[in-house]
Protein backbone atom coordinates (compact mmCIF):
# COMPACT_ATOMS: atom_id res chain seq x y z
CA UNK A 1 0.00 0.00 0.00
CA UNK A 2 2.79 2.43 0.90
CA UNK A 3 4.49 1.51 -2.37
CA UNK A 4 1.24 2.67 -3.75
CA UNK A 5 0.73 5.81 -2.41
CA UNK A 6 4.31 7.09 -2.51
CA UNK A 7 4.23 7.28 -6.39
CA UNK A 8 1.51 9.37 -6.10
CA UNK A 9 3.14 12.18 -3.71
CA UNK A 10 4.62 14.81 -5.87
CA UNK A 11 6.72 17.97 -4.91
CA UNK A 12 3.18 19.86 -6.47
CA UNK A 13 0.94 17.82 -4.23
CA UNK A 14 2.93 18.45 -1.22
CA UNK A 15 2.71 22.51 -1.64
CA UNK A 16 -0.81 22.73 -2.78
CA UNK A 17 -2.11 20.84 0.30
CA UNK A 18 0.71 23.14 2.27
CA UNK A 19 -1.25 26.05 0.87
CA UNK A 20 -4.48 24.93 0.97
CA UNK A 21 -4.09 24.74 5.06
CA UNK A 22 -2.10 28.16 5.20
CA UNK A 23 -5.50 29.89 3.14
CA UNK A 24 -8.31 28.15 5.35
CA UNK A 25 -5.89 28.32 8.82
CA UNK A 26 -5.20 31.69 8.58
CA UNK A 27 -8.42 32.94 7.09
CA UNK A 28 -10.04 31.82 9.70
CA UNK A 29 -7.79 33.25 12.31
CA UNK A 30 -7.58 36.56 10.10
CA UNK A 31 -11.52 36.34 10.52
CA UNK A 32 -11.63 35.88 14.17
CA UNK A 33 -9.60 39.17 14.32
CA UNK A 34 -11.69 41.53 12.72
CA UNK A 35 -14.70 42.43 14.56
CA UNK A 36 -17.85 44.11 12.38
CA UNK A 37 -18.42 47.67 13.32
CA UNK A 38 -20.24 48.38 16.08
CA UNK A 39 -20.03 44.77 17.08
CA UNK A 40 -18.37 45.32 20.68
CA UNK A 41 -20.82 46.54 23.58
CA UNK A 42 -20.68 46.69 27.62
CA UNK A 43 -21.99 42.72 27.04
CA UNK A 44 -18.35 41.94 25.20
CA UNK A 45 -16.19 43.74 27.61
CA UNK A 46 -15.33 42.58 30.70
CA UNK A 47 -15.32 44.54 33.97
CA UNK A 48 -12.30 46.58 34.33
CA UNK A 49 -10.82 44.93 30.94
CA UNK A 50 -10.09 48.53 29.79
CA UNK A 51 -7.02 49.50 31.62
CA UNK A 52 -4.70 52.97 31.62
CA UNK A 53 -2.00 51.74 28.83
CA UNK A 54 -5.52 50.96 26.71
CA UNK A 55 -6.01 54.59 26.62
CA UNK A 56 -4.81 56.94 23.95
CA UNK A 57 -3.25 60.45 25.34
CA UNK A 58 -5.82 62.94 25.38
CA UNK A 59 -8.38 60.45 24.39
CA UNK A 60 -11.02 61.77 27.10
CA UNK A 61 -12.24 65.07 27.17
CA UNK A 62 -14.44 67.24 29.16
CA UNK A 63 -17.73 65.69 27.03
CA UNK A 64 -16.78 62.34 28.02
CA UNK A 65 -16.69 63.28 31.81
CA UNK A 66 -19.79 63.15 33.91
CA UNK A 67 -20.69 66.44 35.71
CA UNK A 68 -19.88 66.76 38.68
CA UNK A 69 -17.86 63.86 38.71
CA UNK A 70 -14.54 65.27 39.57
CA UNK A 71 -13.49 66.25 43.31
CA UNK A 72 -10.50 67.87 44.51
CA UNK A 73 -9.30 64.53 44.93
CA UNK A 74 -8.89 63.39 41.11
CA UNK A 75 -7.36 66.98 40.49
CA UNK A 76 -3.20 67.64 41.27
CA UNK A 77 -4.16 70.98 42.71
CA UNK A 78 -0.58 71.89 42.68
CA UNK A 79 -0.83 71.61 38.34
CA UNK A 80 -3.15 74.40 38.62
CA UNK A 81 -2.10 77.75 37.01
CA UNK A 82 -3.67 81.13 38.29
CA UNK A 83 -7.09 81.86 37.61
CA UNK A 84 -6.78 85.23 35.15
CA UNK A 85 -9.09 87.05 37.55
CA UNK A 86 -7.14 86.44 40.67
CA UNK A 87 -3.64 87.26 38.93
CA UNK A 88 -3.51 90.63 41.47
CA UNK A 89 -3.52 87.94 44.80
CA UNK A 90 -0.47 86.72 43.50
CA UNK A 91 1.04 90.02 44.30
CA UNK A 92 -0.73 90.27 48.02
CA UNK A 93 1.96 90.60 50.95
CA UNK A 94 -0.92 89.78 53.48
CA UNK A 95 -4.88 90.29 54.29
CA UNK A 96 -3.98 93.78 55.35
CA UNK A 97 -3.10 95.90 52.58
CA UNK A 98 -4.72 96.30 49.41
CA UNK A 99 -2.18 97.15 46.29
CA UNK A 100 0.11 98.32 48.58
CA UNK A 101 -1.77 100.51 50.96
CA UNK A 102 -2.95 99.62 54.62
CA UNK A 103 -6.44 97.77 55.03
CA UNK A 104 -6.67 97.57 58.75
CA UNK A 105 -7.92 100.10 61.40
CA UNK A 106 -5.01 101.83 63.23
CA UNK A 107 -4.22 100.97 66.80
CA UNK A 108 -6.77 101.97 68.94
CA UNK A 109 -9.64 102.03 67.17
CA UNK A 110 -12.55 99.88 66.13
CA UNK A 111 -14.14 99.08 62.75
CA UNK A 112 -17.64 99.71 62.40
CA UNK A 113 -19.81 99.84 59.10
CA UNK A 114 -16.29 100.14 57.15
CA UNK A 115 -14.79 102.82 58.72
CA UNK A 116 -12.11 103.03 61.83
CA UNK A 117 -13.68 104.86 64.99
CA UNK A 118 -11.32 105.50 68.13
CA UNK A 119 -12.16 103.24 70.28
CA UNK A 120 -12.71 106.06 73.03
CA UNK A 121 -13.62 109.62 72.84
CA UNK A 122 -11.51 112.32 73.53
CA UNK A 123 -12.45 115.87 75.24
CA UNK A 124 -14.55 117.47 75.99
CA UNK A 125 -13.21 120.40 74.19
CA UNK A 126 -14.80 124.14 73.52
CA UNK A 127 -15.30 123.86 69.48
CA UNK A 128 -16.10 122.09 66.38
CA UNK A 129 -13.22 123.50 65.28
CA UNK A 130 -10.76 122.02 67.98
CA UNK A 131 -12.30 118.79 68.02
CA UNK A 132 -11.98 118.85 63.73
CA UNK A 133 -7.70 119.78 64.52
CA UNK A 134 -7.30 117.04 66.90
CA UNK A 135 -8.53 114.64 64.28
CA UNK A 136 -6.85 115.70 61.51
CA UNK A 137 -3.69 115.75 63.59
CA UNK A 138 -4.28 112.19 64.20
CA UNK A 139 -4.46 111.48 60.65
CA UNK A 140 -8.46 110.63 60.94
CA UNK A 141 -11.17 113.50 60.63
CA UNK A 142 -14.64 114.45 62.57
CA UNK A 143 -17.42 111.67 61.03
CA UNK A 144 -20.35 113.36 59.36
CA UNK A 145 -24.04 113.68 61.70
CA UNK A 146 -25.11 109.87 59.95
CA UNK A 147 -21.84 107.99 60.19
CA UNK A 148 -21.11 108.88 64.06
CA UNK A 149 -25.18 107.80 64.10
CA UNK A 150 -24.79 104.47 62.18
CA UNK A 151 -22.03 103.52 64.91
CA UNK A 152 -23.84 104.87 68.06
CA UNK A 153 -24.63 100.98 69.21
CA UNK A 154 -21.44 99.97 69.92
CA UNK A 155 -19.67 103.27 70.29
CA UNK A 156 -20.26 105.31 73.35
CA UNK A 157 -21.19 108.29 72.38
CA UNK A 158 -22.77 109.61 76.01
CA UNK A 159 -25.72 110.28 77.49
CA UNK A 160 -26.65 114.02 76.19
CA UNK A 161 -26.32 115.02 79.05
CA UNK A 162 -23.66 118.72 79.50
CA UNK A 163 -20.72 118.11 76.99
CA UNK A 164 -21.38 114.04 77.24
CA UNK A 165 -22.31 114.26 73.72
CA UNK A 166 -20.01 114.02 70.21
CA UNK A 167 -19.19 116.82 67.84
CA UNK A 168 -19.75 115.47 64.40
CA UNK A 169 -18.18 117.56 60.67
CA UNK A 170 -21.21 120.00 60.36
CA UNK A 171 -20.00 123.36 60.17
CA UNK A 172 -22.67 125.69 57.91
CA UNK A 173 -24.51 129.08 58.24
CA UNK A 174 -27.42 129.43 59.76
CA UNK A 175 -30.03 130.95 57.97
CA UNK A 176 -31.57 132.41 60.41
CA UNK A 177 -29.29 134.72 62.40
CA UNK A 178 -26.34 133.78 60.30
CA UNK A 179 -24.86 132.53 63.12
CA UNK A 180 -22.35 129.18 62.17
CA UNK A 181 -24.16 126.17 63.52
CA UNK A 182 -22.49 122.52 64.02
CA UNK A 183 -23.94 119.30 65.20
CA UNK A 184 -24.16 116.78 67.85
CA UNK A 185 -24.98 113.18 68.49
CA UNK A 186 -25.46 110.99 71.61
CA UNK A 187 -25.67 107.61 72.80
CA UNK A 188 -29.39 107.93 72.74
CA UNK A 189 -29.58 108.68 68.50
CA UNK A 190 -30.38 112.54 69.42
CA UNK A 191 -28.88 114.50 67.01
CA UNK A 192 -29.02 118.67 68.04
CA UNK A 193 -28.05 121.73 66.49
CA UNK A 194 -25.67 124.13 68.39
CA UNK A 195 -23.49 127.03 68.15
CA UNK A 196 -20.45 126.81 66.76
CA UNK A 197 -18.06 128.26 69.77
CA UNK A 198 -18.55 127.71 73.94
CA UNK A 199 -20.73 125.02 73.65
CA UNK A 200 -18.37 122.17 74.62
CA UNK A 201 -18.63 118.20 73.50
CA UNK A 202 -15.87 115.50 73.09
CA UNK A 203 -15.18 114.12 70.04
CA UNK A 204 -14.56 110.63 68.22
CA UNK A 205 -12.12 110.57 65.08
CA UNK A 206 -12.51 108.44 62.27
CA UNK A 207 -10.37 106.94 59.74
CA UNK A 208 -10.67 105.36 56.77
CA UNK A 209 -10.15 102.02 56.18
CA UNK A 210 -7.89 101.58 53.61
CA UNK A 211 -5.12 104.57 53.34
Amino acid sequence: MRRKILPHLTYANVMVTILAFIVLGGGAAYAATQLGKNSVGPRQLKSKSVTTGKVAPNAINGSKVANGSLTGGDINLSQLGTVPSATSAASAGNANTVGGHAAACPQGTTLVRGLCFDTHSSGPVNSVKEAADACAAKGGYLPAPLELYAAREVLNLGTGVGPNEQFTDAYYDNTEGGNYRTVTVDGNGAIVEHEVEGVPARYTCAYPLVR
